[in-house]
């Protein structure tokens, strides 16, 4: 489903018969870009947005915590769990309320959201407790949007996932959220240096295009301490080499899962590893190398490229720049 759908769908969430929905799609697809966005666009009619990460939480009365601590910031002397049975949206909660007045249960009033984020993060699989939460939660008046990566998720996890979805959501959001001009202004300064293979490169994930983006500008702000800038040829290869290095680096290593891909001669090899700093860094580089050279969309060629991969791998782990900024030059992609 495309972002303009889903954010339609979103902004009519209040209103909807909808209670718990699920927005799920791979790390980097724009999720959180969506939600902002909706947030945004919301919560200046009325609407109150609560956001949680279960990232590393390990049951409801830990969500329930730092759920009621994001509704009531200066509770400052609550104990440090606050157990579920607790209504964390109880509007007239004081630091000097007694816990039995907290358990009391008021009806909540509309138009608050709570965005659980990182599912596939939380460190339980006790779906019935987690569908009895936020059944609590509706019953006092609120909505929740739970936001995933199921691709995370192990085998077994998955399972016993999918055994409860059809309980515990109402709706079920596959995110589809590759917006080409968001992907323009993510590249910025760059913009009119990405082509297809770029696109391909940065696999629609919005974090590794932060991740080259900024890599790039740290590169352009040693060769400008350096008097040098680089020709228009110098700034587009540099761009995909760059995005090769980042997306094989975080993603997946394609052409090393293959049984039979071209690789590096023996003797560039050998250079290779000569110039490493260590074995991990001679696996890594070379890994980025054969991914490289079995990229099948177009690409710059040099008899050498190894060697701009081994410097962008110095210059990204080390800040050490002399390997790239010396291939750079001898190849007459900078000018002063």
């Amino acid at each position: 489903m495309n972002k303009r759908n889903i954010l339609d769908d979103l902004n009519n969430f209040i209103d909807s018969d909808y209670n718990i929905i699920l927005l799920d799609g791979p790390w980097g697809s724009g999720k959180t870009y969506l939600l902002n966005e909706y947030v945004k666009a919301n919560e200046n009619k009325g609407v109150r947005f609560y956001y949680v990460s279960l990232h590393g939480m390990k049951n409801i009365d830990e969500i329930n915590t730092n759920l009621f601590m994001k509704v009531h910031p200066d509770a400052k002397n609550i104990n440090d769990i606050v157990p579920n049975v607790i209504n964390p949206f109880e509007e007239e909660v004081t630091t000097e309320k007694t816990l039995a007045y907290l358990l009391k249960i008021n009806k909540l009033k509309p138009n608050k959201v709570v965005i659980l984020d990182d599912l596939e993060r939380y460190a339980s699989s006790d779906y019935d407790a987690f569908l009895s939460y936020l059944t609590n939660l509706i019953a006092t008046g609120c909505k929740v949007i739970v936001v995933s990566n199921l691709l995370d998720f192990g085998t077994s996890e998955l399972y016993l996932f999918n055994t409860y979805k059809e309980k515990i959501f109402d709706r079920i959001y596959k995110a589809e959220l590759f917006d080409t001009n968001v992907l323009n202004e993510k590249f910025g300064e760059y913009e009119k240096y990405v082509d297809e293979t770029i696109v391909d490169l940065s696999k629609q994930n919005y974090r590794l295009i932060e991740k080259i983006v900024l890599f790039m500008k740290e590169i352009s702000a040693k060769l400008k301490l350096n008097s040098i800038k680089l020709t228009e040829k110098g700034m587009k290869d540099l761009l995909y080499y760059v995005s090769m290095f980042i997306s094989t680096y975080y993603e997946s290593r394609r052409a090393y899962l293959n049984k039979v891909c071209d690789r590096l001669a023996v003797s560039q090899e050998r250079d290779l590893k000569e110039k490493s700093d260590s074995e991990a860094s001679f696996l890594d580089v070379n890994l980025i190398c054969i991914e490289h050279i079995n990229y099948k969309l177009k690409k710059p060629h040099y008899d050498d490229e190894y060697l701009i991969f081994l410097g962008l791998y110095k210059a990204y782990m080390y800040s050490e720049y002399e390997i790239l900024l010396d291939f750079l030059t001898y190849h007459g992609l900078t000018k002063k």
